[in-house]
């Protein structure tokens, strides 16, 4: 699996789910009377469910980048880098997310060990954290919008309505993976 297309393919759809789940568990920490008409209590459980998703999101750009960081820190050089001006979709949404990851990762961790910080670092962290999700929230309607003609695309090729797409060698030439 160290080809860097499936790597990244791979480390996209676990980075969404695990936005996903930490989404609705924490829209489930944050608001018990939602928690208990969906759920019960479960409060612990759903934060034990919610750190250990915390873990997994932070865990997998580590794997994805043990198994090809040449070509995943290359592709990412080349999405930010030039020609494009630095407004454009792609780099404002790619720089947003990378931001937002640390953000999270960084207020989560110092959440999860608040036994050791003072009560002005947990609020501080606290305060990141949720601006952070509400960003992250607000951004994945357009996301999904700004993606739909890739996910038409993918969802006709998972179906077998349209052929894979074509991929590129390194000099450019059109390769079809699926030919033997």
């Amino acid at each position: 699996m160290s080809d860097p297309g499936i790597v990244r393919r791979w480390l996209h759809h676990v980075q969404a789910v695990a936005v996903i789940l930490l989404l609705a568990s924490g829209w489930m920490i944050g608001d018990p009377d939602l928690r208990g008409r969906f759920i019960g209590g479960y409060g612990r459980e759903i934060l034990q469910a919610h750190l250990w998703v915390g873990w997994l999101l932070l865990a997998a750009p580590v794997l994805a980048l043990s198994l090809a960081a040449r070509p995943l820190l290359g592709d990412a050089a080349r999405r930010l880098g030039p020609p494009d001006p630095i407004w454009t979709w792609r780099k404002v949404h790619l720089a947003t997310v990378i931001a937002l990851s640390v953000a999270l990762s960084a207020s989560g961790v110092l959440l999860w060990a608040d036994f050791e910080l003072p009560r002005g670092w947990l609020d501080a962290a606290l305060a990141t954290h949720l601006f952070a999700t509400w960003v992250l929230a607000a951004s994945i309607p357009v996301h999904l919008f700004k993606a739909r003609g890739k996910i038409a695309a993918r969802t006709g090729e998972l179906l077998g309505r349209t052929p894979p797409p074509l991929h590129t060698d390194h000099e450019g030439n059109a390769v079809d993976l699926d030919i033997e």
